[in-house]
């Protein structure tokens, strides 16, 4: 029994030989475009999390600002 892998692009349902003409298909233009959704997706999510870490980094700061005795 022989085993074989398919690999299938979801963005146009073709099936790919080998490797080395999937990874040429994933560099061209049509999937780049089909990925460019979920990659914007993807950088909104993570720029929501950076400033909602920023903003708990910000308040941290003051907190630990406030506690450091001033001197004169």
């Amino acid at each position: 029994m022989e085993v074989s892998k398919s690999l299938i692009c979801p963005c146009n349902n073709k099936l790919y030989a080998s490797n080395s003409s999937f990874k040429t298909h994933q560099k061209s233009g049509i999937h780049l475009l089909w990925e460019l959704p979920n990659k914007m997706k993807e950088l909104e999510i993570r720029a929501t999390r950076l400033e909602n870490e920023n903003g708990h980094l910000r308040r941290l700061n003051i907190l630990l600002m406030e506690r450091i005795p001033k001197s004169v």
